[in-house]
């Protein structure tokens, strides 16, 4: 076999991080037409061996790098990002750090360009890369537009086009829905069977494993596990790097009393499209709700009205009976907290302490009360003199998460809470959610993880081309075969409540 990739003896620390070493004695060789999935703890260390893969690191990040990294037989110190261009694609972790052009055709066709391919080839290149991703409607639209899951689907076909011998591709299932995910799994497999050399960076990676030739396990900054898919169950089961879910716990229904009241709620876009249509449901006092639905249905442009952030176009939202039209914004944020889909746009201080006290909740010298719980539920005690936007993309999340907590709104809102998270988290996130409905938190959870909407939430909006296409239980929602057969919603076990078995799928 020919080694494609070399990782030989390396440590690697950031700029003004010297000694602090984000990888330590990685050695491991990655031979051609390989399909190998990294996966560990959030901040473990993986987007930057994806970075020194490209030479983005040490290039462009600087930072210290001892020993070497070589592509194709070519030490990456000495070559640039440039000069890698057409050897890897690297998808980045944040979309909104890889898209810049004005268009989504833009984005596809500037890899081409730069590798002055011809008007013909590059034309053909995009259409046929944008049908094979589901995304050729979106051509002219501009990437800041887009959903968090279009974004990620625009920026894995920038990096396909030019179809270069390795792939590098990091969280490429963030933000997708079940249909978008398997659509990037078959390409995958398809790709792998042609002898692109794939390293895929995954959180979510328990389907993942029956594609993939080869599982490395990063913890820390070493490398714990390098072997075969069916030999990585049992580090990544006692690791938690899967996580395992309590069965749901089945109550009464209760009395429901309306905290939140959204009618015939209709938004246009900036285009006049119809994001919005006619949309009408309650939240109500103590629960767990969750939007779900496809990528584009409408989910965070329907959350961002809950505090005023949009308006509709028509129809009205009232909160404890009053018209949130009417209500000034800082009153509403302390009343409804939101925690954004990217983390980046949430973030405007400079430590991970100031952020969390930014909503007027102060610290205590010996870290206890409040502050200090959600400190420690969310692992964020040996990150408060960070900068939060140094941080790894898991670790950025969960900053957000939790400085919407701490300020106890009535009605919490969180905007894809899983993406980016080890299984670890996933586990701690779910007892975290359900531990503050017991605390007499109302919450409402937008994601695309059915698995985990299942296991937390005691009711499903369910979102498909802006409409409402139903409203109740989960168990009752996913045995919907209208709703299948639309799309607007995939089986899981969970719903019927099911506890994950590993290693007997």
């Amino acid at each position: 076999m020919e080694t494609v990739i070399r990782f030989s003896h390396i440590n690697y620390s950031y700029r003004n991080r010297v000694g602090a070493w984000v990888l330590h004695d990685i050695d491991l060789c990655i031979e051609k037409g390989e399909y190998v999935l990294l996966c560990g703890g959030s901040g473990s260390g993986k987007s930057t061996m994806g970075c020194l893969i490209n030479g983005l690191a040490p290039h462009f990040f600087g930072g210290m790098l001892q020993g070497s990294v070589s592509v194709l037989g070519k030490n990456t110190r000495d070559a640039t990002v440039a000069d890698l261009l057409s050897t890897v694609g690297l998808v980045f972790q944040n979309p909104d750090a890889q898209l810049f052009n004005s268009t989504v055709e833009s984005e596809i066709a500037f890899g081409l360009e730069s590798m002055g391919r011809s008007a013909r080839e590059i034309e053909a290149q995009i259409q046929s890369t944008a049908e094979a991703l589901g995304i050729a409607h979106l051509l002219d639209r501009s990437p800041n537009d887009l959903s968090g899951g279009e974004k990620r689907l625009a920026a894995i076909a920038s990096v396909l086009s030019p179809r270069p011998p390795i792939l590098v591709l990091d969280e490429p299932f963030a933000h997708l829905d079940w249909d978008s995910a398997e659509r990037i799994r078959t390409i995958l497999r398809e790709l792998h069977r042609k002898g692109t050399t794939l390293l895929v960076i995954e959180q979510h990676i328990k389907r993942l494993l029956e594609d993939v030739t080869r599982c490395l396990v990063l913890e820390q900054g070493g490398l714990v596990f390098d072997g075969t898919p069916e030999g990585a169950w049992p580090i990544l089961i006692r690791r938690h790097l899967l996580p395992l879910y309590p069965m749901k716990k089945m109550g009464g229904p209760g009395e429901a009393k309306p905290l939140l009241r959204l009618k015939e709620v209709i938004h246009h876009g900036m285009d006049g499209e119809t994001v919005l249509d006619r949309v009408s449901f309650d939240v109500n006092e103590g629960e767990i709700l969750a939007v779900v639905g496809r990528n584009g249905a409408g989910k965070t442009t329907l959350i961002k009205h809950f505090n005023g952030l949009l308006k509709p176009s028509s129809g009205e939202l009232r909160f404890m009976g009053e018209r949130i039209r009417h209500m000034p914004s800082p009153r509403m944020a302390g009343l409804i907290g939101l925690s954004f889909q990217n983390p980046n746009d949430q973030f405007f201080k400079t430590s991970v302490r100031d952020e969390l006290m930014a909503g007027g909740m102060e610290a205590t010298s010996d870290g206890v009360g409040w502050f200090g719980e959600v400190c420690s539920r969310f692992h964020l005690n040996s990150l408060l003199d960070e900068s939060p936007y140094r941080l790894s993309e898991g670790q950025k999340r969960r900053v957000a998460l939790a400085s919407i907590v701490v300020m106890n709104p009535r009605i919490l809102v969180l905007d894809e809470p899983t993406v980016g998270q080890d299984g670890r988290f996933l586990e701690a996130l779910a007892a975290l959610i359900i531990s503050l409905k017991e605390r007499g938190f109302t919450i409402v959870v937008v994601t695309h993880d059915l698995d985990f909407a299942a296991v937390i939430a005691d009711r499903w909006v369910v979102l498909h081309r802006g409409q409402v296409v139903g409203v109740g239980c989960p168990s009752e929602l996913e045995r919907d075969d209208m709703l299948i057969q639309m799309g607007a919603l995939a089986r899981t076990g969970f719903a019927a409540g099911e506890r994950m078995s590993y290693g007997q799928s």
